[in-house]
């Protein structure tokens, strides 16, 4: 009689990098084999794999897949909960074993598949290690809990930190601390900034790539992986266990919480656009009006047709009647803006105690993402009715004093870096999607008919203020 064909099956649920765990167990349950005559024709390994968790075992599934198609007749491990430590599995494995004739052979003790004894052993060793990894589950679940209320990390660090050792007096090493990143960090509050001040999230991801700043991947910034950098509750100092904010975390907060709960209510905002569109390239479209209808002007980009070149171009999309050379009309108008904004009086276009309306602004906009973050709460089960009524008769009540200090003052401060002696340099800087905003805030501009085959004219581009001048 042939010797049976035996593979071995080897696996660990936590590996440091080495791989010892299972070379340990190769090689124990190839001693077995020799020894019991028994001729090697496959090892089966994974590593780094839990067998109850229901994380998929590829190297399980092609033993299974061998034993069903004849190429092996034994199996060594080096005891049975290697090879499962779920009941129903293990229960899956006997049928199997039976099915096919399949001599089992344990390191840790003799496991015969085939005799009713041999599997009364193996259920209680697989009961035995359902129960250890039930106790283990419960015991880490309660230490992650501890160090969550603790307000302690865990897992990696996080995009915007550094993790750095500390040591005792004697050298030891006694925990860790986390500080902010200074660049990344930064990331963080810039886009922060830009988001709050208007700019688009596409337009905010440009000009990180622009500036050569990569994601926590390693690769340039993409309008998903910046959102969800930004809506990480630990960015506000914040601790957060199995999806709920459970108290402050041991770290210093990159943006203060108010600024972090204006982020969050803007870009969970269901009536935010969730798609990225096409970028704005023409600085006056849907802007400027058509001096002949009121409708609005639209970009046309640069063509050719035949020998005949079309620059960019601004034209009526209502009656098509006007049409106007796009450089012309925004050397006009930028030249105007900019000539505006560096008046010593400039901030006055914006409001008159912007300092004042900044504050106010941040409190309204902080109290609205609280009933708004509460209200979201409500709707996925976390807090109750009775809970949601209590929390918006508080919050009511401030946010009706914030508006109303924000009806006083009225400025927007998020345009003030844009004013006074430097206020050219900073417009050539500023994205499109800022300077449309401060068009749009500050001016109306409409673009006049002029009679076919007239050169441009500044005069044809009619400017009226909408703010002080």
């Amino acid at each position: 009689m042939n010797p049976p064909t035996a593979a071995i099956y080897a696996r660990i649920s936590s590996d440091d990098g080495s791989a010892l765990g299972v070379t340990r167990q190769i090689e124990d349950c190839t001693a077995l084999a020799t020894k019991r005559g028994w001729a090697i024709s496959g090892t089966f390994v994974d590593n780094d794999v839990s067998a109850s968790s229901g994380v998929r075992r590829p190297e399980y599934e092609r033993l299974i897949e061998a034993i069903k198609t004849g190429k092996v007749n034994a199996l060594v491990v080096w005891d049975v909960d290697r090879l499962t430590r779920t009941p129903s599995e293990l229960e899956q494995f006997i049928g199997l074993a039976d099915a096919h004739q399949i001599a089992l052979a344990s390191v840790g003790g003799e496991v015969d598949l085939a005799t009713p004894q041999g599997r009364l052993t193996a259920r209680i060793k697989g009961s035995v290690a359902r129960h250890e990894v039930e106790q283990s589950s419960r015991r880490l679940k309660r230490k992650f809990l501890e160090r969550a209320e603790a307000g302690k990390s865990h897992g990696k660090v996080a995009y915007g930190y550094v993790r750095e050792p500390l040591f005792d007096d004697s050298g030891v090493l006694a925990g860790y601390v986390e500080r902010t990143h200074p660049v990344h960090a930064e990331v963080i509050r810039s886009a922060t900034d830009h988001l709050l001040a208007g700019e688009p999230l596409r337009a905010v991801v440009a000009t990180l790539n622009a500036a050569g700043t990569m994601s926590p991947s390693g690769k340039p910034w993409s309008g998903t992986t910046l959102r969800q950098v930004l809506l990480r509750e630990r960015n506000a100092g914040r601790r957060v266990h199995q999806g709920q904010v459970i108290g402050k975390g041991q770290w210093p907060a990159i943006v203060d919480e108010d600024t972090f709960d204006r982020l969050v209510a803007m870009l969970r905002d269901p009536r935010r656009r969730t798609n990225s569109g096409s970028e704005v390239v023409h600085l006056l479209s849907g802007i400027a009006k058509c001096g002949r209808c009121g409708g609005a002007m639209r970009g046309a980009p640069a063509n050719r047709t035949g020998n005949k070149r079309q620059p960019r171009a601004y034209f009526c999309a209502s009656c098509y009647k006007v049409r106007r050379k796009a450089d012309s009309v925004d050397e006009v108008v930028e030249g105007v803006v900019v000539a505006r904004l560096s008046r010593p009086d400039a901030v006055g276009l914006f409001g008159g105690n912007p300092d004042a309306m900044r504050r106010a602004r941040d409190e309204a906009s902080a109290i609205e993402s609280r009933m708004e973050i509460a209200a979201d709460q409500f709707a996925d089960g976390a807090i109750t009715g009775p809970q949601l009524e209590r929390i918006t008769a508080k919050l009511k009540p401030q946010l009706e004093v914030a508006r109303a200090r924000l009806r006083e003052s009225e400025p927007a401060p998020e345009m003030q870096e844009l004013t006074g002696p430097k206020a050219g340099e900073s417009w050539r800087q500023a994205t499109i999607d800022r300077k449309r905003a401060v068009i749009e805030a500050i001016m109306t501009i409409t673009i006049l008919p002029s009679g076919a085959g007239k050169s441009f004219d500044a005069s044809q581009v009619k400017i009226d203020w909408t703010a002080t001048r």
